[in-house]
């Protein structure tokens, strides 16, 4: 592949883009730090940066996601040329060596701490495995007693196979060889666990004529082995139920929720027949005073129960295409007069982006961001924004606040955490709001993410599972557009359907060519029909659906194609893979002016450059 020298990708063939799992060719263009991640630890992105800045060519093995990719950087006048290749399986072969050679490691070395504190039981065989010598003070066995005799002798009928197995290998073969055995002494009565190891012995001629071997008696390391794997499940069950305690804990405050709320709810009213009757007295401060300590105690009550009802699974998202702009428009209204109490520029930029998600939920984790940006911003301004990308929109909240230190960007999702509130002022929150945004964004099937710099302002950027986009504002009508210039592949099997939106399409003025399979509709790109749009039925004859056909025929054109999958299957998880995929979705019956307001939605561009130029810094304060 071939980069920029500002990083932003040129070219990637096939191989790259295999490789690094990138959207072709929606990825030219994009930084590579936007491609394969913003970690200063990214061994890619470290790499070219030292290159581009030392014009020096190098070369490092990494690990990208399950894969081993050996790379190769060469500096050129304009930038930088990557070359990739996957090592995935030298890597896992010399993975596999290693981990083999570490357990032998690992087996020498019981063998020689069993050496030097356990008697060695040391032994010589003859071709028909009786002992012609041998030593084991561990069941007072000597040469005298055992010599003409076998192992059967020694070790009972249940145990014993397993030691005349080795032994015969070693005969048979010729070759020393090493084993763990589990055998019963006669004399003992329990199991015993060696590690055995025996080699060969041979004639002038070459012949075996015996073997000569020792074993070492490691039961109590077997058993401290046992122990330790009895005390990890015992670890994990005390786990689950700590998990289970803590979810009933949740339970318990979220099915409280009202009987907690009462008697909260019944001082508030007291205190205001209080105020009134005090109004004037040496005791109205005090009556001030009850009231913000109410206040904080409502405010920890409404936000520990938020969490309680999340953990409990109470709060069950209901989820919809989700239009953004009428939710953040709102926002940005109602918090913009708060940011001017306190000198502060909050500026909302429109967009026709939507989420599959749910509209309240997403309110009451933006409420949170928003507000506070607000409490910890002194001067300067607050930007609401989003943009897309490949199956997600990412909703940003971006201040030019107090900014938080590398160390605290983690903990301060954590319950009950905040940065510079050591004295605890409640007028700066309670170390809640972010946590419920984490858990409030997992609960919609996304995350939040944090970029910040001390004194320079912070960026939480909410993301969730992108939907099609949908304008409320402006609904075209089907008398109002013209598809002249747009070529429709048309994937139908039900041939009257076909029949019929095939004609309404051309009277729409597009041009359309219109199959009843996956695999028709491939043979029509490969005859040179290059779709600009592509309606495909969901279940088709054949062996692929409508998602499929339509990733197989992008495939063939080596581009995406906007298309809209038609399906009489209202079920939630047909609806998440063909959302998820970043297409478009209608059910059956479909009113002719839905799906050309949904074909005008498909060819029309958004404009988001406000956006990305503040992102970027280049727009000015």
């Amino acid at each position: 592949m071939s980069l920029d020298d500002s990083l932003r990708l040129r070219y990637a063939n096939a191989a790259a883009v295999d490789i690094l799992r990138l959207a072709q060719p929606s990825c030219v263009g994009q930084s590579i730090e936007d491609l394969i991640g913003h970690d200063d630890s990214n061994p890619m992105a470290r790499h070219l940066r030292n290159a581009l800045a030392g014009s020096k060519a190098a070369n490092f093995e990494g690990k990208f996601g399950e894969r081993w990719i050996d790379v190769r950087i060469h500096p050129v006048a304009d930038g930088l040329d990557v070359f990739l290749k996957d090592v995935t399986e030298r890597a896992l072969l010399e993975a596999s060596l290693k981990e083999e050679e570490e357990r032998r490691r690992l087996v020498e070395q019981r063998f020689e701490t069993a050496l030097s504190v356990n008697p060695m039981v040391v032994f010589n065989l003859d071709k028909n495995l009786r002992y012609t010598w041998v030593y084991n003070n561990q069941i007072r066995l000597n040469d005298e007693a055992a010599r003409g005799r076998g192992p059967s002798d020694f070790f009972d009928a249940e145990t014993v196979p397993a030691i005349l197995n080795f032994f015969r290998s070693v005969i048979e073969t010729g070759k020393p060889a090493r084993a763990e055995l589990s055998l019963r002494p006669i004399s003992m009565g329990e199991i015993r666990h060696y590690i055995s190891s025996a080699k060969p012995m041979f004639s002038d001629d070459g012949d075996v004529v015996g073997l000569t071997g020792a074993s070492i008696d490691v039961t109590e390391i077997v058993r401290q082995r046992q122990e330790l794997e009895r005390a990890r499940k015992d670890a994990l069950l005390a786990k689950a139920e700590a998990e289970r305690a803590n979810l009933s804990k949740s339970k318990f405050l979220a099915a409280a929720s009202h009987d907690l709320r009462q008697p909260v709810q019944s001082l508030f009213l007291l205190l205001a027949a209080m105020e009134s009757r005090l109004a004037g007295t040496e005791f109205a401060d005090v009556v001030e005073k009850i009231g913000v300590a109410l206040d904080a105690l409502r405010l920890l009550l409404d936000s520990m129960l938020d969490i309680s009802r999340i953990d409990a699974g109470i709060i069950v998202p209901k989820f919809d295409c989700v239009a953004l702009d009428p939710v953040l428009s709102r926002l940005a209204r109602e918090y913009r007069l708060r940011a001017q109490e306190k000198k502060l520029d909050l500026r909302y930029v429109k967009t026709s982006l939507c989420v599959r998600s749910d509209a309240s939920l997403i309110e009451r984790a933006l409420r949170n961001l928003i507000e506070n940006a607000i409490r910890y911003t002194v001067r300067g301004r607050i930007l609401i924004g989003c943009r897309r990308y490949p199956g997600m929109v990412q909703i940003d909240v971006a201040d030019t606040g107090i900014g938080i230190a590398a160390e605290h960007r983690e903990t301060v999702f954590d319950e009950f955490q905040q940065v510079d509130n050591c004295a605890r002022d409640r007028a700066q929150g309670l170390g809640l709001g972010l946590t419920i945004v984490r858990r409030l964004a997992r609960l919609l099937g996304g995350e939040v993410e944090l970029d910040s710099a001390v004194a320079k302002g912070s960026r939480f950027s909410l993301l969730l599972p992108a939907a099609p986009d949908v304008d409320s504002h402006r609904r075209p009508s089907c008398r109002s557009v013209s598809g002249a210039g747009q070529r429709i592949l048309l994937i139908e099997d039900d041939a009257m359907l076909s029949d019929s939106l095939d004609m309404l399409l051309r009277h729409w003025c597009f041009t359309t060519s219109a199959a009843a399979t996956g695999d028709a509709a491939l043979d029509i790109v490969r005859r040179g029909f290059r779709p600009t749009l592509i309606i495909a039925d969901y279940r088709l004859k054949g062996k692929m659906n409508g998602i499929e056909a339509v990733r197989r025929i992008e495939g063939a054109l080596g581009e995406s194609v906007p298309a809209l999958i038609i399906t009489g299957d209202t079920a939630p998880e047909r609806i998440g893979e063909a959302l998820c995929g970043g297409l478009r979705i209608l059910h059956k019956p479909i009113a002719a002016e839905d799906l050309r307001r949904e074909l005008v939605q498909m060819i029309r561009t958004e404009d988001t450059a406000m956006v990305n130029r503040h992102f970027r810094g280049d727009e000015t304060s």
